[in-house]
């Protein structure tokens, strides 16, 4: 019994640490400097094999409704890949002021469905909105990001590997486009 008693004692006691330290890490954290991907989270998206089941899964889970998805087809992967298409399906939650997209590969090629190949369902990008699109993906790729898809003038996203961190960035713009859906965005390419 005393041993077990060490244990707690030591695990309450790391708690507390643990908590005073990120504390005051928190704290004394500095503003973030100017860059041109200052902004706000947007969203996070994932890649998973079964959008309705998995966006079912998380509304049980927060207790909150699930719209049903929709398709879209003949979304263009962007000007680094001409005449590159995807087609997928897409539904979205709300959980806490944070939205849940949830991103289903349907047939063909798609950026969606090699990160499931590769890994399984998971974390695909994280979305933000910035002040200038263009000038966001420029610098994201200055660090070592490389963009990977960007299916409409306002929508660009990079991969951030090679500048080490394990994440894709998807950068809209503060103000949303009245035609902002991959539906619309076949005529709105760059």
């Amino acid at each position: 019994m005393k041993g077990y008693l060490k244990v707690v004692a030591g695990a309450l006691v790391g708690c507390v640490v643990g908590a005073t330290v990120a504390v005051q890490v928190v704290k004394g954290q500095a503003k973030q400097a100017p860059t041109p991907v200052e902004g706000k989270l947007s969203h996070i998206s994932f890649a998973v094999a079964d959008a309705e089941k998995t966006a079912k899964a998380f509304g049980a889970v927060f207790g909150v409704p699930v719209a049903p998805a929709k398709d879209f087809r003949d979304i263009p992967w962007g000007p680094r890949f001409p005449g590159k298409v995807m087609h997928g399906r897409l539904t979205s939650l709300m959980i806490n002021g944070v939205s849940f997209e949830f991103l289903q590969p349907l047939d063909g090629e798609s950026p969606w469905k090699d990160y499931i190949k590769n890994g399984g369902d998971g974390v695909h990008h994280i979305g933000f909105n910035v002040a200038d699109v263009t000038k966001a993906r420029e610098y994201l790729e200055s660090k070592g990001g490389k963009q990977t898809q960007a299916f409409a003038s306002w929508a660009s996203y990079v991969d951030m590997h090679g500048a080490g961190l394990p994440i894709t960035f998807e950068v809209t713009p503060l103000q949303m486009p009245a035609n902002a859906n991959p539906a619309s965005s076949a005529k709105d390419r760059k």
